[in-house]
């Protein structure tokens, strides 16, 4: 132990006597130094800054904030999203009430609209699914409407958004991959939200005991609903199809105008309760992004052609142009499809008339039976007509079992009816039986 207190001073001091050789060289060399103040070590410190002194971060304009909320790897290519419609109301979620819907009569999509988005040309095409449409249903047998899709996969508690998307790729031959759906109550909140519209109201509107006269006027959700349902009396399907794509026009031309655009995400999640639909916010926020580069002239209307067929598969379809929905998809999506001739206009005409040609055919033969012959005689004018129907009605049979077009069967028919209306004349019939009581005899 003193061995090494020994060591430490010998170090100590050898440390000692090398610092004051140095100082005293330093002296002899340069006397003046002896009278110096040894200058500080010197520290690299950063500088303090007063917090009440920073100077503010810059203000991001409307913009730029949308911008930082956007998924802007979503505004790439193009996306097509199905927006839906449905008739679900507090009436009709009331037990009491004779408009009450339950799982065995689901609520039905009155609007389906797809929103084909290009986002490298700047355009959105909205197309217009009439309600009535005569379509295949996704995991669906039968014959039905379109709109029955989303009642079919159980509404919105259940998996109708994907019935309905589903339905329309098989439609369309498109993917349908995003959705946005608002029932009744949801849209006048949402219009509410927005601070209303303004529209030129072109159609005197009464619904449920409210009127909704025609003219520019400031609208609130209710009106705004109104104008998007009223039908009966107004127009078809299709004239109320226009009318909504004319007043989602008029809400985005609004909205440009007024530069509000960018509020499209905090509208949203003022009422995101009242609406369905797969879109993130960020996806939202990249949507109101896109739209803020658009005017009313990158948009494009469209409602599938077809037309109505009433009385036909027990009920009335509208029933569309298969050669017109072919070039549609080619023209817009670039997309060749091939569609079920079941489906198309002809087909279904040709069935309907096929299968009142059955009926006139059986009326026909009834009645004929009923003729009265003069007896033992059956060479006269009343055995030549009654021959006459009866062949006539076989050959409309015939026409239309072996496939014919609507325009043969009718044809078929029209002869038909001028025997029957010749034998009905000669017995003194005072009608025509029901299948042809439109027949005028002159």
């Amino acid at each position: 132990m003193r061995k090494k207190i020994t060591i430490l001073a010998c170090v100590a001091g050898a440390l000692a006597l090398t610092w004051a050789v140095t100082g005293l060289y330093r002296v002899w060399t340069r006397p003046e130094s002896a009278f110096e103040t040894p200058a500080p070590v010197a520290r690299t410190e950063r500088p303090h800054t007063d917090a009440a002194s920073a100077a503010p971060s810059p203000t991001l304009s409307p913009e730029e904030t949308l911008r930082e909320q956007a998924d802007l790897s979503f505004m790439d290519g193009r996306i097509n999203i199905l927006l839906l419609g449905y008739d679900q109301s507090a009436e009709r979620d009331d037990p009491n009430d004779p408009l009450y819907r339950n799982e065995r009569n689901n609520y039905r999509s009155d609007v389906m609209m797809l929103a084909a988005v290009n986002f490298r040309e700047n355009t959105v095409h909205l197309i217009s699914i009439p309600r009535d449409t005569y379509a295949a249903i996704y995991n669906t047998r039968g014959r039905w409407k379109i709109n029955a899709a989303f009642a079919k996969g159980g509404a919105a508690e259940g998996e109708g958004f994907l019935y309905a998307q589903k339905t329309v790729e098989m439609l369309m031959g498109v993917p349908v991959d995003y959705y946005a759906g608002v029932n009744m109550e949801g849209l006048k909140r949402l219009v509410d939200a927005m601070g209303g519209v303004d529209y030129d109201v072109d159609v005197r509107i009464r619904l449920d005991g409210r009127t909704l006269e025609p003219g520019f006027q400031h609208l609130d959700g209710q009106q705004v609903l109104d104008y998007c349902r009223a039908r009966k009396g107004i127009s078809t399907d299709v004239g109320r199809n226009d009318r909504q794509q004319r007043m989602l026009l008029a809400i985005f031309d609004q909205l440009r105008r007024e530069k509000r655009l960018t509020e499209l995400p905090g509208i949203y999640a003022a009422v995101k309760d009242d609406i369905a639909t797969n879109l993130s916010l960020s996806q939202i926020a990249a949507l109101a992004l896109f739209l803020t580069r658009l005017d009313l002239t990158s948009f494009k209307r469209t409602t599938l052609a077809g037309e109505y067929i009433s009385n036909v598969y027990n009920a009335s379809y509208y029933v569309l142009y298969n050669k017109k929905l072919v070039q549609l998809v080619q023209e817009e999506f670039g997309v060749t499809i091939t569609r079920d001739k079941k489906y198309d206009v002809s087909t279904v005409k040709r069935d309907k008339a096929a299968a009142e040609a059955k009926k006139a055919a059986e009326e026909a033969d009834d009645l004929a039976s009923m003729a009265v012959l003069p007896a033992g005689l059956y060479e006269s004018d009343t055995h030549d007509l009654v021959a006459e129907v009866h062949f006539r009605a076989e050959r409309l049979r015939s026409v239309a079992e072996a496939g014919g077009s609507a325009d043969a069967i009718l044809e078929a028919r029209h002869r038909l009816n001028l025997a029957v209306a010749a034998l009905c004349r000669e017995q003194g019939y005072p009608t025509l039986p029901h299948a042809f009581r439109m027949l005028s005899l002159g």
